[in-house]
C-alpha cells in the first residue's frame, strides 16, 4: 500500500473561517505483477479453490466407497458436507463461497450480485470442479485403470442409481434437493432471521449430508450443474469416452437444468415467505 498526501480547504461551517487540512489517501499499488492479477481475479479464484476442494473431498469419497468395504452412502455423503463446509471456509471471505452456479444465479437474481460477476463465477466454479476431478484421478490412478470403467464412472458424474428412476423422478429430486440447499444458504445469512456467522459454512455443509441421505439416492445429488458438468467432461476426455453425455437416455442435462431451477425456486419460496430483511425483487 502506498499513501499519498493531499491538501484540501475546508470551511468548518457556512461563511465561517477556512482552515486547512491535510488528508491521507491510501492507495493500493501491487509489488508484483502477479500481485496485481491476483487482486484483479481475487474472487474468481477463490470460486476455482472452494469448488475444486468440494469435488475433490466429495468425489473422493465416493471414490472410497467404490474400492473399499469399509464406507457406506453416508460417509460419503459426510465426505461431500464437509467438502462443501471446507470449501465455503477456503472462498466465503472473499466470493461469498457460492461454488455452485445454481446458487450464483439465485444471488444475482435476490440478493443483488452484479450480473457481470456471474459467468465470471460460472467459469471458475467449472474450472474447479474439472480440477478437484483431476485430483481424484491422480490420487485413485492405479485403482481406475485396474478396475472396469463402467464401475468408475460414477466416481465423477451423477445419474440414476436403478432403472427404475426416470430422467423424470430424477429431476424432480434434483430440484427438491436444490431447493433445500439454498433455503438453508438463505436462511442462515438472514440478518432478520437467525444469521449462522462463522459457523454458516458448517450448518451449509450439514445441510448438504442431510439433503445426501434424506432424498440423494435416487441420483447421486449432484445439485451442482459445475459439479457434474465438468467432471462428466473429464471422463469423457481421460478415457471413458463421450458415451457419458449420452448414457441414461441423455441423463447428462438433468444435473444442469434442475439444480438452476431448484435454486430459484427455493429462493423464491423464502423471500416470498420469511424474507423481510433488506432488497428483494418481492419485497420492492
Amino acid at each position: 500500500m502506498a499513501e499519498h498526501e493531499t491538501e484540501a480547504l475546508l470551511e468548518a461551517e457556512r461563511g465561517g473561517p477556512r482552515r486547512l487540512v491535510r488528508i491521507t489517501q491510501s492507495h493500493y499499488e501491487p509489488r508484483s505483477k502477479w500481485a496485481g492479477i491476483r487482486r484483479k481475479f481475487r474472487k474468481a479464484f477463490a470460486e476455482f479453490l472452494g469448488t475444486a476442494i468440494l469435488v475433490a473431498f466429495g468425489s473422493g469419497a465416493i471414490a472410497q466407497l467404490v474400492f473399499s468395504h469399509n464406507n457406506s452412502w453416508f460417509t460419503m455423503s459426510l465426505g461431500w458436507g464437509l467438502g462443501l463446509t471446507f470449501g465455503i471456509y477456503v472462498s466465503g471471505g472473499v466470493s461469498g463461497g457460492h461454488l455452485n452456479p445454481a446458487v450464483t444465479l439465485s444471488q444475482a437474481i435476490f440478493r443483488g450480485l452484479a450480473w457481470a460477476e456471474v459467468p465470471i463465477y460460472w467459469a471458475a466454479q467449472f474450472l474447479g470442479a474439472f480440477a478437484g476431478a483431476l485430483i481424484v484421478y491422480v490420487a485413485n490412478y492405479s485403482a481406475i485403470q485396474n478396475a472396469d470403467r463402467d464401475s468408475t464412472i460414477g466416481i465423477f458424474v451423477t445419474g440414476p442409481k436403478t432403472t427404475h428412476v426416470s430422467n423424470t423422478a430424477a429431476f424432480i429430486a434434483e430440484l427438491i434437493g436444490t431447493a433445500l440447499l439454498v433455503l438453508v444458504i438463505l436462511s442462515t445469512s438472514d440478518k432478520g432471521n437467525t444469521p449462522a456467522g462463522n459457523t454458516q459454512p458448517l450448518i451449509i455443509g450439514l445441510s448438504l449430508v442431510a439433503i445426501g441421505t434424506s432424498f440423494g439416492y435416487e441420483t447421486g445429488f449432484a445439485l451442482n450443474p459445475a459439479r457434474d458438468l465438468a467432471p462428466r467432461l473429464f471422463t469423457a476426455l481421460f478415457g471413458w469416452g463421450f458415451g457419458v453425455f449420452t448414457e441414461s437416455s441423455w441423463y447428462f442435462w438433468v444435473p444442469i437444468v434442475a439444480p438452476f431451477l431448484g435454486a430459484v425456486g427455493g429462493a423464491f419460496i423464502y423471500d416470498l415467505l420469511v424474507y423481510a430483511s433488506g432488497p428483494s425483487p418481492l419485497n420492492n
